[in-house]
């Protein structure tokens, strides 16, 4: 994937899992300050270790949206609610910052 479709793919998961959560108490507290948000941009092998990602998360209970593009019906990343790195555990251990 070239840069700006992993730019797309990004913005369309963090767009919908902070609309699929908006109740959340740490998806309000995170949008009540538009000027401090902060993210992490990190990235798995293939499609395989990105759902494997996605099960670590939900046997975690941590909210997140798998983006599945489309008409492909491929996954191609993820976003989670606004969460400390320490909730996350060892969730992400297979995750890289992108670069």
């Amino acid at each position: 994937m070239g840069r700006a479709t992993i730019v797309a793919q990004g913005s369309h998961a963090a767009v919908a899992a902070i609309w699929k959560y908006r109740n959340d108490d740490r998806v309000r507290a995170y949008t009540d300050n538009l000027d401090s948000m902060h993210k992490v941009v990190l990235g798995t092998k293939n499609e395989a270790s990105l759902l494997k990602l996605a099960d670590a998360l939900a046997q975690k209970g941590i909210p997140f949206y798998l983006w599945t593009e489309q008409p492909e019906n491929t996954p191609t990343c993820l976003a989670t609610v606004p969460v400390l790195r320490s909730d996350l555990g060892d969730a992400l251990k297979r995750c890289s910052l992108l670069s």
